[in-house]
């Protein structure tokens, strides 16, 4: 008897164990969050009382020059900038262009001017790219004015060389054009900002 007893207990010890080895509870969930990303539109037009629009006003030209003679200035050229995107964009960079006879080209002096702030006024072949760095907000707008000239002329950079100074209108001091070699020729100028958003 007291072995039935025995076996008896074993059994239920081992049945008890097995009882507990297959039962088990796991609780599971899971989280998500989510943003839907939304890019915007950048556009920036060019407006002008002087100059005719094209390429979504994104180019603007202004009727050409002359003939001239040696001492001369085409007007300060006003130019505004209009952020018609839906976000704002940075002004980057004011790059001065050219393409034509490379002797008249190197004889042209030219101011440019953005936010009362001179971006470059000497000749016209050392210009290159200048850094005009600032937010254009949406619906915002900007300016910058260019002239180009030979001789003392009037100019929104008059006297003032130096870049970043406040522009003061006055007379801006370079030699007129000079050689029967730039006789009857043809230079175009051009003012490139790049933007960013």
């Amino acid at each position: 008897m007291f072995r039935k007893l025995a076996t008896l207990g074993v059994a239920s010890v081992v049945g008890i164990s097995l009882i507990g080895a297959g039962v088990a509870a796991t609780f599971t969930q899971t989280t998500q969050s989510s943003q839907a990303i939304n890019v915007g539109t950048m556009h920036v037009s060019l407006s002008s009382a002087t100059g005719t629009p094209s390429n979504s006003n994104e180019t603007l030209t202004f009727d050409a020059f002359g003939p001239t003679g040696s001492t001369f200035t085409t007007g300060d050229h006003a130019v505004t900038i209009t952020n018609d995107g839906n976000i704002p964009v940075l002004e980057l960079v004011a790059t001065i262009g050219s393409s034509g006879d490379p002797t008249l080209i190197s004889q042209l002096y030219v101011c440019e001017v953005s936010s009362g702030t001179v971006i470059y006024n000497g000749l016209l072949s050392n210009g290159g790219s200048q850094n005009i760095q600032g937010t254009l907000a949406v619906n915002a707008t900007d300016g910058y004015i260019i002239n180009v000239y030979a001789g003392n002329s009037t100019t929104a950079c008059g006297a003032v060389t130096t870049v970043g100074a406040t522009a003061v209108a006055g007379t801006s001091t370079a030699p007129s054009l000079t050689g029967t070699a730039v006789q009857g020729k043809t230079a175009t100028v051009s003012l490139t900002v790049s933007y960013s958003a």
